[in-house]
């Protein structure tokens, strides 16, 4: 009886690398021959473009067609509906195609993905890549939704070339991606994803890598992503061209020296722009108390039905919990939410159907802040303040993209106003500062009360974001602008519909730690006892909320009536995520009631003023009027947005 042979994947990989070799060896001679001439036309064409690199000029550069570019990719272009290149299309696409190193930014919307993607096509027609070749391009993104989105663009202008893409992502069938990985052209991916097929991807190999693409490259040299791209890079030979792209860049000697950039040509068009942001997005920002922050998006958005919206949260369980309370609440247009805690079909799912209506709010963390192109986006509002500038220009360039006009809304604390306001002004943000009108604010606590005693679910996702919220907080760097010190932690929790705030183990134990310190006491220390005592803190919650118990057993007929599933009817999804399985009032997945009666014109002297004021076209007599009113009832002499 014969033996079987043990398993050797050296052995076999090296068999496979010959066999591999020999199939490559006989395409490149079966072009050669008489019989395929088109494969000689070709090859003549290629020359002809490389020689024409050289002599590209940025300047005389006005079309796509006025590039050195092949015919697949003109067509590919014109079939995609692009014909003139942006600015940083033109000054970096030609060294790209001479083969340069590029270190390029621009402004958010400026058209970054397209000016890799051509180089792209350009390197492997002009090599004549095949599949047998294997990888030949590495696209790596910091997000699976900015890796969806360029695999998509790269569908549509590179389809008259026979060359393979694939991406690899995460939530994806591994198995599936080992099968075929080693014979695709184009990867585009993330880097954890990528990091694993280098480890347990017995075929896959990037030694004939030419070019690396890093998208939002800033972001992916973060410190969380710094160990993966090392053992990345790693596996990279280092003979390859490598271009960065991203809104906010840096010339860290220490990034560029880790991803072996050879004389790269710095591509910055914003560099000795005025300011940082396109100029067709108008700026604003508002400073409002952390109890009031729900009932002033839930006032925006009923002011603005008939728009598309995009709210920025600091974490996840806020985005969980506000999704199912505005579900409830009926803010009169479809809501949804994009966050990373949930599957990735879902993800897709939300990310697709938003491109699509004409009319929404989506609620999202900031794994939607990076160059994911949503189409039409009229407000982006910023309710959880930015970690930094760069952030901040990130969100809101979700907005006013190409030459689209757009409007964003930054929400800030009166604890965050001077550093943040400080930091947007160094980094060229015109920013200007408007007011809330009271007058035109809707409570909706009593509501979100109800809610909860109704919902325990509801209730257990209220305490999670409260904790969630406090954490990331105290988490942040940068503490001129976060101090969780200054968050009045009651009032928040009772604008969330919580009773009583939820016991934040985290931040008394780094209080303990700064009192034991400094020498003040233990947690029985007679002066703050009354801090770290739970019981004594209920007591005081207890008596300030027995004067809302009354208006918190209020029925809501209209809202009450929802029929809005419970999260205990919802079925648990990855990560501990609830997926919402039946759809909404509308009939669609992630929507809300529309109400019949409501009209984006209703409230729209809620920002009336705000624009007439900005731009001077406010009379006189109608400012002295309004000052008169509001000075005999106490209020600000202009209390507008």
């Amino acid at each position: 009886m014969a033996t079987k042979r043990p398993v050797d994947p050296v052995h076999d990989f090296i068999k496979w690398k010959k066999k591999h070799e020999s199939r490559k060896k006989a395409f490149r001679k079966s072009r050669q021959t008489a019989k395929q001439p088109q494969y000689i036309e070709e090859d003549k064409a290629i020359k002809l473009l490389a020689d024409k690199y050289s002599t590209i000029n940025a300047e005389e550069i006005a079309n796509f067609s006025d590039f050195p570019l092949s015919s697949k990719t003109l067509k590919g272009l014109q079939d995609a509906g692009y014909c003139q290149p942006t600015e940083i299309q033109r000054k970096s696409i030609g060294p790209a195609l001479c083969g340069r190193d590029i270190l390029g930014a621009a402004k958010t919307g400026s058209g970054k993905t397209l000016a890799f993607l051509i180089p792209i096509l350009e390197c492997l027609f002009r090599k004549q890549w095949t599949r047998e070749d294997g990888l030949g391009i590495l696209i790596i993104s910091p997000t699976r939704e900015l890796a969806l989105q360029t695999y998509t663009f790269l569908c549509k202008v590179g389809k008259k070339h026979e060359f393979s893409a694939g991406l690899v992502i995460g939530g994806k069938d591994l198995k599936q991606e080992m099968s075929c990985i080693h014979h695709t052209n184009i990867v585009i991916c993330t880097p954890g994803r990528l990091l694993q097929h280098f480890d347990q991807t017995t075929y896959f190999y990037a030694s004939n890598l030419l070019m690396l693409v890093l998208d939002e490259a800033d972001r992916i040299l973060d410190l969380g992503f710094a160990s993966t791209m090392n053992a990345i890079v790693e596996n990279l030979p280092k003979e390859r061209q490598t271009l960065l792209y991203s809104a906010t860049q840096t010339k860290s000697v220490r990034d560029l020296a880790r991803l072996s950039l050879h004389n790269p040509e710095y591509v910055w068009v914003h560099e000795k722009a005025k300011y940082s942001t396109p100029a067709t997005l108008d700026q604003n920002y508002v400073v409002c108390e952390l109890p009031q922050k729900i009932n002033m998006l839930y006032s925006f958005l009923r002011s603005h039905v008939k728009k598309k919206i995009m709210v920025f949260f600091t974490s996840c369980k806020q985005v969980q919990y506000l999704y199912y309370a505005f579900c409830r609440l009926r803010p009169g247009l479809p809501v949804m939410a994009l966050h990373g805690k949930q599957q990735q079909m879902k993800r897709i799912e939300v990310y697709q159907e938003f491109c699509q209506r004409p009319n929404a709010v989506l609620f999202a963390t900031d794994i939607a802040a990076r160059g994911l192109d949503f189409p039409a986006v009229n407000w982006v509002l910023q309710l959880d303040c930015p970690e930094d500038a760069n952030t901040y220009i990130h969100r809101a360039g979700r907005t006013a993209r190409y030459k689209e006009g757009g409007e964003s809304l930054l929400v800030l604390l009166p604890s965050e106003e001077p550093a943040m306001v400080t930091q947007l002004k160094d980094r060229k943000v015109p920013i200007n500062k408007i007011e809330v009108n009271p007058k035109k604010l809707l409570d909706v606590q009593s509501s979100l009360e109800e809610f909860l005693v109704q919902d325990t679910g509801l209730k257990e996702r209220a305490q999670r974001c409260f904790s969630s919220y406090i954490r990331a907080i105290f988490l942040m760097r940068n503490k001129e602008v976060f101090d969780v010190k200054k968050l009045p932690l009651d009032q928040y929790a009772f604008s969330l519909g919580l009773a009583v705030a939820p016991h934040i183990r985290f931040l008394q134990k780094a209080k303990q730690q700064v009192l034991h310190k400094e020498g003040i006491g233990k947690k029985n220390d007679t002066e703050t006892g009354e801090e770290f005592d739970i019981d004594k803190r209920i007591e005081t919650f207890c008596d300030a909320f027995a004067a809302k118990q009354e208006h918190c057993n209020r029925t809501l007929t209209s809202w009450k009536s929802s029929p809005v599933p419970s999260l205990h009817q919802e079925e648990e999804g990855e990560d501990g995520e609830l997926s919402r399985e039946e759809p909404l009032s509308d009939g669609k997945a992630g929507g809300c009631h529309l109400d019949d009666e409501s009209s984006d014109d209703d409230d729209l002297s809620l920002f009336t003023v705000k624009q007439l004021d900005m731009f001077g076209a406010r009379t006189a007599v109608n400012k002295q009027h309004q000052e008169e009113e509001e000075g005999a009832q106490g209020l600000p002499a202009s209390p507008f947005w």
